[in-house]
């Protein structure tokens, strides 16, 4: 499910299935706000939930990760160039 920051009723909705995507989160600690608050609205008998990000190349992951996210996007905008792209493949998981 989507959300975007900071409207809580999508992440009502999303703790009912099983990930949230949240966009335009001003830093981890709104990421871990948000984490916390689906785990405590999650009955633990649902299984696991996913926390996904998009992060612009070259930000590190690290603090996101901390704060709950399971997976970290590489976000190119909204005109993504191919060169750029592929330069960032070309580098590898950070």
């Amino acid at each position: 499910m989507a959300a975007h920051w900071p409207n809580r009723r999508p992440l009502e909705r999303a703790a009912r299935w099983d990930g949230v995507f949240t966009i335009a989160l001003p830093g981890p600690e709104a990421l871990a706000d948000i984490a916390t608050e689906i785990t405590n609205q999650r009955d633990q008998s649902q299984g696991t939930f996913d926390v996904v990000i998009d992060l612009e190349p070259g930000v590190a992951p690290a603090p996101w990760q901390q704060a709950g996210a399971t997976w970290v996007l590489a976000d190119f905008g909204p005109q993504p160039r191919a060169a750029h792209v592929r330069e960032v493949i070309e580098k590898g998981p950070r």
